[in-house]
C-alpha cells in the first residue's frame, strides 16, 4: 500500500481546507493509506505562519493535524540517504534546498510518495512524486 509524506505546501493547502485536497486526503486517511509529515516540513509550517496574522488559528488547526497525521522520523539513517541524494544530484547536475533536500531523503529513507507542487522534486532519480492540488 503506498504512503504518503505532505510536501509543506500540501499541509499548507490541508490546512487552509482546498477544495480538492481536503477530501482527497480524508478520504484516503479513512481508507487506512498512511498519510504524514516531517520534521522539515513542521519547520516550514510554523516559520510561514509566525510571520502571518492567523498564528495561533493556524497553531491550532496544526495540533489538530498532528493528531491525524503520522510523524514521519528522521535519525541517522536520514543522514545517509540524504548524503546518497546528494551524489545522485550532483551526477545529474541538480541540488535542491537543504530543506527539500531533506524532505526528499525522508521520503527516501522511509519508501514514500511525496505529495508536493514542488516540481523540483521531480527530478530526483527514484523519488515517486504526485501532486493532489491539481
Amino acid at each position: 500500500m503506498t504512503r504518503y509524506l505532505l510536501d509543506t505546501n500540501h499541509l499548507s493547502a490541508y490546512l487552509a481546507r482546498h477544495a480538492v485536497l481536503e477530501p482527497r486526503i480524508d478520504g484516503a486517511a479513512a481508507a487506512g493509506i498512511r498519510i504524514g509529515i516531517c520534521l522539515p516540513v513542521l519547520c516550514e509550517y510554523e516559520a510561514g505562519i509566525l510571520k502571518g496574522t492567523r498564528r495561533n488559528r493556524n497553531l491550532a488547526k496544526l495540533a489538530q493535524a498532528r493528531q491525524v497525521f503520522k510523524f514521519w522520523p528522521s535519525d541517522s539513517k536520514t543522514a545517509r540517504v540524504f548524503g546518497d541524494l546528494a551524489t545522485d544530484l550532483r551526477s545529474i547536475g541538480r541540488s535542491l534546498a537543504p530543506f527539500d533536500h531533506l524532505i526528499a531523503a525522508i521520503a527516501r529513507q522511509h519508501g514514500l510518495t511525496l505529495l508536493t507542487a514542488d516540481g523540483d522534486f521531480q527530478a530526483i532519480p527514484g523519488l515517486r512524486v504526485e501532486n493532489w492540488l491539481v
